[in-house]
């Protein structure tokens, strides 16, 4: 495998008329810290309007940047760097929610004096004078408790899911501009489906280790309140509770420990299968045309299958986990109620206060339960999750990707030199004006593609652009100067007129858009409301001439320096495809065009026609 080093120069006749380049004394950076993603692609007529959100919601594009990531980072060292990073507000939900959490472990408390100071005097025969002070301060209580209840729990949950929500933000943004990154990703291509799962599901499950920062504290805090209650009314119930409930917690942890496993191959097999699904979903054309249904629906079955076992076995621990510390759960409350029933026929205690210790045993349960959920299971699935998102931020670039030239001016050769296309070798050169073709197989054409797209270092020979070995250029400068539209290109949601437009070089205008869909042979009278006409993603529901013919029109718009297409034309009649060559050829005047195509319409119009040969001769025929 070839990895360019530096500048290399190429070392036969074609560096006669070496073009203008400038050296980068630095190599390209690793990897940039996370920044948000703006609208670095297409300029699109549609505009989105401003969204006014409520309190406690993240805005569209939350500004500026709070998390500056290392992907060499740990997955314990990145869920400490969200912590941080969100440390306010992340506090300020603790907080509330702990407010909350004390407030309504308060509630059987006041429920007891009630009792007490309400109700048992009035069945004694006490007045409504006597009693009334007792009842507006024991009810404005209650009254109180509850609205701090509602206020707490509404404000702390959401300013947590907010926290999660801008976190997640950053996290999918450095994903998704990882993927994007011209860089691409050193050995065996990930498949998209994989890709979306890092970027959707695991940024959201890495985000969830801020909720063993906003929820323990409050349940911490009501179990206190809870031992506190029961020592005040009775000083053994404290006692009970304060040497039962960590012999009950430490016997829930290790029961939790074969859920936590179970639920993180789980967790991997589902992001398999939605990978795997994904990929099958948008490959299904493609599939069909192979008839390689049967074949892709067996592999997806694989995948699938794999996951009900993880899922049905993360279930039944599951199952059993609940079950374990529900049932030790309601036991230290049964106990705690016995004990005070107890108390209560032995005069040891009020009704009241028998009301408040029952009430307060029921309510530990599910702190108790939660509390070991929580701590056990969101750690392991976020730092599962993490991991997985440092994988693919820390992952090396491609081989190809690593050169450090950058080309001025847009006026360029290129030259094959010896290169290897699969069986076939070509060496010839092309000027910065020449309109050529190339008649390569489907191999050798995917191959080339693949080069110029700096997706594979070429195995034998070099491909040059302005003097230089494609691998030396930086792939900012070579998307620069080279634009590769595939076989199958890909389309846009929005329409006609905006796919055309869709550009990331720089804004074209409407006018320029039409003039390249006219080139194209496109006309607005082809679909119902012309140009206009709204596509869904990937344009599917238009013929495939169609879709080939808007792509070509978004590469003629883009006036790209070097332009190369790949079999632009295949599903087209041949009486249009004379009509679009002749009027490409018109329009790339002066600027470097390569067709790899057998179309007879383009090559009788090119300037040359390069037929490679199994030799290292090529066969060159000039137009006649």
């Amino acid at each position: 495998m070839v990895v360019a080093t530096g500048p290399r120069k190429s070392s036969t006749n074609y560096l006669s008329k070496q073009d203008s380049v400038s050296h980068n004394a630095e190599p390209l950076a690793g990897v940039r810290p996370c920044t948000n993603l703006r609208h670095r692609t297409a300029h699109m007529t549609a505009t989105i309007p401003e969204r006014n959100w409520g309190w406690g919601q993240a805005p569209d594009n939350p500004t500026p940047p709070r998390i500056t990531l290392d992907p060499t980072w740990t997955p314990r060292q990145l869920s400490f760097a969200l912590i941080r990073a969100n440390g306010k507000r992340l506090a300020l939900a603790s907080l509330l929610l702990m407010a909350h959490g004390i407030a309504s472990m308060l509630m059987p408390t006041v429920v007891g004096r009630v009792v007490d100071d309400v109700a048992t005097p009035a069945y004694e025969g006490s007045s409504f004078a006597e009693i009334s002070g007792s009842l507006y301060f024991w009810f404005g209580s209650l009254i109180l408790l509850y609205l701090i209840m509602h206020f707490c729990f509404r404000r702390g949950s959401s300013t947590g899911w907010l926290a999660v929500q801008r976190s997640q933000y950053e996290l999918s943004q450095a994903v998704v501009e990882r993927v994007l990154s011209p860089r691409g990703f050193e050995g065996t291509q990930r498949a998209p489906g994989q890709l979306l799962s890092i970027a959707t599901g695991d940024t959201q499950r890495a985000c969830q280790v801020f909720y063993i920062i906003v929820y323990p504290p409050s349940q911490v805090a009501s179990l206190v309140v809870a031992i506190g209650t029961l020592g005040f009314i009775n000083i053994w119930l404290g006692l009970g509770v304060v040497i039962g409930l960590p012999i009950l917690l430490a016997l829930m942890h290790l029961a939790a420990r074969p859920l936590r496993d179970r639920s993180l191959k789980e967790q991997h097999s589902l992001a398999d299968a939605a990978g795997a699904a994904a990929d099958l979903v948008s490959g299904f054309r493609v599939i069909s045309g192979l008839h390689a249904q049967k074949t892709a629906a067996q592999r997806y079955n694989a995948f699938s299958r794999e996951a009900l076992r993880h899922t049905i076995s993360a279930r039944n621990a599951r199952a059993a986990f609940e079950g374990v510390t529900t049932t030790g759960a309601q036991l230290v409350a049964v106990a705690v109620a016995l004990a005070a029933v107890v108390m209560a026929f032995h005069g040891m205690i009020t009704a009241g206060e028998l009301i408040t210790a029952t009430s307060v045993a029921v309510i530990m349960i599910f702190p108790v339960e939660e509390l070991v959920g929580t701590l056990g299971s969101m750690w392991a699935i976020s730092q599962a999750s993490a991991q997985r998102v440092l994988g693919l931020l820390n992952a090396g670039s491609h081989p190809a990707t690593e050169g450090t030239v950058e080309l001025e001016g847009n006026e360029h050769f290129v030259a094959f030199e010896e290169l290897k296309l699969a069986q076939n070798i070509i060496d010839e050169r092309i000027e910065p004006d020449e309109f050529v073709t190339l008649n390569l197989s489907q191999e050798a054409a995917s191959h080339l593609s693949e080069i110029l797209s700096l997706r594979r270092v070429p195995e034998e020979g070099t491909f040059v652009v302005g003097g230089f070995d494609i691998t030396a250029l930086t792939p900012q400068t070579l998307h620069s100067q080279v634009m590769v539209v595939p076989h199958h290109p890909g389309l846009f949601a929005g329409t006609v007129l905006e796919n055309v437009q869709f550009h990331g070089g720089g804004e074209i205008s409407p006018r320029t858009a039409r003039e390249a869909l006219d080139v194209a042979a496109f006309g607005e009278q082809e679909l119902p409301d012309g140009l206009g006409t709204q596509l869904g993603d990937g344009a599917w529901e238009l013929s495939g001439g169609q879709r080939q013919r808007i792509a070509l029109a978004r590469a003629v718009a883009a006036r790209p320096p070097i332009l190369v297409l790949v079999e632009p034309t295949t599903s087209v009649d041949a009486v249009t495809e004379e009509l679009i060559a002749n009027r490409l050829i018109k329009n790339r005047e002066g600027l470097l065009t390569m067709v790899i195509t057998s179309s007879g319409a383009f090559n009788a119009a090119a300037d040359r026609v390069i037929t490679p040969r199994e030799s290292d001769k090529v066969s060159v025929e000039g137009r006649s």
